[in-house]
């Protein structure tokens, strides 16, 4: 068995059992992929894939099985290259970081542009996530992280962390009426056509969570993950905006105005989420630390160690998180 028909296994399981496409996105030939599969399958004394003719109809229920092997070893070949690569040079990397809009660019600039001067041979990107991504955008893979301001549901191969926690206001059009009150009520903004995040974002339900305890029913115009969307449609007069205080540093000079709702809306949570094969590298630290100084490489170290629910509230119970 050698890694390479491993990698080719994999690489036409991802493919839909296309051989043809598995040979393009591994720049090889389709008669050299088929040929290590059968070399697999013979060393084995099994079938992987059922076969129709040619052509591959599904993974057999020992191929499934012995996938998940498969996907074990070839993170664990990363792991491995990556622990090597940072011996041989410790400035040098891959870093994907999955977020939303708002935080990429609200929150996250500053940390980018140091990020980028400290460790200028670190390969950075940065990806949409979405509510409806249970997993807040991250694959499965050694370098990537999730920055996330919504629910993130259960996973045994998720380990998610407090990152922060973020406040929010109203943005209304200076002619509107709840322009010219400082703390407006829950049953005065809900007299209002309301622009807010979608559902799944914890500032949706902290504000849902607020009409709730008042007695009011929101009237909800529209649901956008995009802060600037409902900036726009609020400018607009479509109604009142309730956004992230970050999203609401670039509206002076503006015909929008901007009010704290601090007495009605409780902090929301935001969290940072990876993957329990993650290797953590010193650059990855020094990131996560510039907004979410709580998280420690003494703290992280912890947290994979032992990353079980209880052993996690337990680390984090007396840490107060940045606000903002």
């Amino acid at each position: 068995m050698k890694l390479q028909q491993l990698k080719y296994l994999k690489a036409v399981k991802d493919n839909n059992l296309n051989i043809s496409a598995a040979s393009e996105s591994l720049y090889t030939t389709q008669p050299g992929v088929s040929k290590q599969i059968l070399l697999f399958e013979q060393e084995m004394g099994v079938r992987v894939f059922e076969r129709h003719g040619k052509h591959l109809q599904r993974v057999t229920d020992i191929g499934e099985k012995i996938f998940l092997e498969v996907e074990k070893m070839l993170i664990l070949e990363d792991k491995i290259k990556s622990l090597a690569s940072e011996y041989v040079d410790p400035g040098k990397g891959s870093f994907n970081i999955y977020t939303t809009h708002t935080i990429a660019s609200y929150l996250l600039p500053h940390s980018v542009a140091e990020f980028t001067k400290r460790y200028p041979s670190v390969n950075f990107n940065l990806f949409p996530t979405i509510p409806s991504d249970s997993r807040g955008g991250i694959s499965k893979g050694h370098t990537d992280f999730s920055i996330v301001a919504q629910v993130v549901a259960p996973d045994s191969d998720l380990i998610v962390l407090p990152a922060y926690l973020w406040r929010m206001g109203m943005v209304v059009h200076k002619d509107h009426p709840l322009a010219a009150i400082r703390q407006p009520s829950a049953e005065q903004i809900s007299q209002y056509p309301l622009l807010s995040y979608e559902p799944g974002a914890t500032g949706r339900e902290c504000l849902d969570k607020a009409m709730r305890e008042a007695g009011c029913e929101p009237k909800y115009f529209m649901s956008a993950m995009d802060a600037d969307v409902i900036k726009r449609y609020v400018n607009l007069n479509f109604g009142v905006g309730i956004i992230s205080n970050l999203a609401a540093t670039d509206i002076k000079n503006t015909d929008l105005a901007y009010i704290n709702l601090d007495h009605l809306l409780d902090p929301c949570k935001a969290w940072i989420c990876f993957s329990k094969d993650v290797i953590l590298h010193n650059y990855m630290y020094d990131f996560l630390g510039s907004f979410s100084p709580h998280l420690t490489k003494q703290l992280m170290e912890e947290v994979i160690a032992n990353s079980t629910p209880s052993r996690i509230n337990a680390l984090f119970k007396d840490i107060e998180l940045p606000v903002y």
